[in-house]
């Protein structure tokens, strides 16, 4: 049996990713021979001397990179550099081949759909040369937001980048690992909202044009987001060759210091009666309860899906509700579709300068079941179980970005409540966004 070589990975791939037709000329080998043995692979983003130390001492003798090896040679440091790389791959006899341009749009197992579905963008509406678009339900951008970094916590991302409006509703957003930012092709797929590598972005024009555009944008470490995809490429390779592949290299080069997790303005809303409430309607095939003592697995199931992305858990409930002496399973309301948990809140309570509110707490409806009143009805169950409770009034608390959450609680007879953190100013300005907001959604 003939040992595999370095030319047959890379016939493979390039059969695969149309190297062929010359599409992707910087996808080569960029070190050692052809004819090369290959007795282990390794992947990863850089061949930098970190990551070939690795892939040496699990015994690999080619690894794939979607980065270059060598840097240009501008300066007598970075030749050194260089030479001294070449003569470390020369001794352990490791060869390099690129795959990044072609690795990059690979349907389905390529870094950008890899990425996609890793993040659960959800439907992909349309499958472009440098985006893929996805619809979501519609959600603000700075939810969308949210997710993306919960999710990326997990390949080791430490944090996102975010540029625009917060409060502007999505519903298309198109995802790029590529470098640079198309503007008039994003105008002509009607993306409302992009995620793009930090690799991609030129951080002394496009902020600012991406604001002017008024196209919220959620920047990833671009080494985190390509993890799913070289992990693809692995057991892509594994599978077809028969010999051990792996993922090597650090997650993201650089970490980060922050000196606060995220500039946010809480906003504190009041309704001061409760014996006008109007009755709770739902639509045809939902209902309504109070949560059972054996049901707090439908509460957690609204709220990882509304207000968190998985970190919601049976630790977080106890600490939130579950420890307090006062806790009655029943103060918590759901409602159903079916057999399926889509909203939730809570009938809580608060002690404000020593008097005593209800709280109407942790507000949650499912992504794709908003738009058909479920927000406004699962906050008067609360308000109604508030009343029920024997408490007259009524408070919550909210974000400056949650326009539509705020046009709700409004319509509900909630009124401004301003305080220390969040003074009439500041309830002037996000009156105005509201506004605006609501403009913007009549005109669409």
């Amino acid at each position: 049996m003939m040992s595999l070589t370095v030319r047959d990975v890379s016939t493979y791939l390039a059969a695969r990713c149309l190297w062929a037709n010359g599409a992707y000329p910087e996808d080569t080998l960029e070190y050692g021979a052809a004819d090369a043995p290959v007795m282990g692979i390794a992947v990863g983003w850089q061949a930098t001397q970190d990551a070939l130390t690795e892939a040496h001492a699990l015994g690999c003798t080619l690894l794939i990179a979607l980065e270059p090896t060598f840097y240009p040679a501008q300066d007598g440091a970075a030749r050194a550099l260089n030479a001294r790389k070449r003569a470390w791959l020369e001794k352990t006899g490791i060869s390099i081949l690129r795959c990044g341009e072609a690795w990059e749009a690979f349907p389905r197992l390529g870094l950008r759909d890899a990425f996609g579905a890793f993040l659960r963008l959800g439907e992909s509406l349309a499958q472009e040369a440098l985006y893929t678009l996805y619809a979501v339900p519609s959600i603000t951008a700075w939810e969308v937001t949210f997710r993306v970094g919960r999710r990326i916590a997990d390949l080791g991302g430490q944090a996102v980048q975010f540029i625009g409006s917060r409060s502007k509703i999505v519903r298309r957003v198109a995802l790029t690992l590529g470098r640079g930012i198309a503007f008039d092709h994003l105008a002509e797929i009607g993306a409302e909202a992009l995620i793009m590598p930090d690799t991609g972005l030129d951080y002394a024009r496009d902020p600012s044009r991406l604001t002017e555009e008024g196209l919220p944008t959620i920047i990833v470490p671009g080494q985190v987001a390509a993890l799913p995809g070289l992990r693809a490429l692995a057991e892509d390779l594994q599978a077809h060759f028969g010999v051990r592949t792996q993922v090597v290299g650090a997650a993201c080069s650089y970490e980060i210091w922050a000196a606060e997790y995220f500039r946010d303005i809480h906003l504190r809303m009041r309704r001061d009666r409760l014996d006008d409430l109007p009755p709770i309607t739902l639509p045809a095939g939902y209902t309504l309860r109070p949560m059972e003592a054996d049901e707090v697995w439908a509460y957690l199931r609204v709220m990882n899906a509304s207000n968190y992305a998985g970190e919601a858990d049976e630790a977080w409930f106890e600490r939130i509700y579950g420890r307090n002496p006062e806790y009655d399973p029943h103060f918590l309301q759901i409602i159903w579709k079916g057999e399926e948990p889509v909203a939730a809140a809570g009938a809580w309570h608060a002690e404000i300068a020593g008097e005593r509110w209800g709280a109407v707490e942790w507000v949650g409806v499912v992504e794709t079941e908003r738009g058909k009143g479920l927000g406004k009805a699962i906050v008067l169950a609360a308000l109604h179980g508030i009343r029920a409770r024997g408490m007259e009034r009524a408070m919550l608390m909210t974000q400056a970005w949650r326009l539509p959450a705020i046009a709700t609680y409004l319509s509900l007879g909630f009124r401004p409540w301003p305080d220390e953190r969040a003074p009439q100013a500041v309830w002037d300005r996000v009156l105005q966004d509201l506004a605006t907001w609501k403009e913007a959604q009549n005109r669409q």
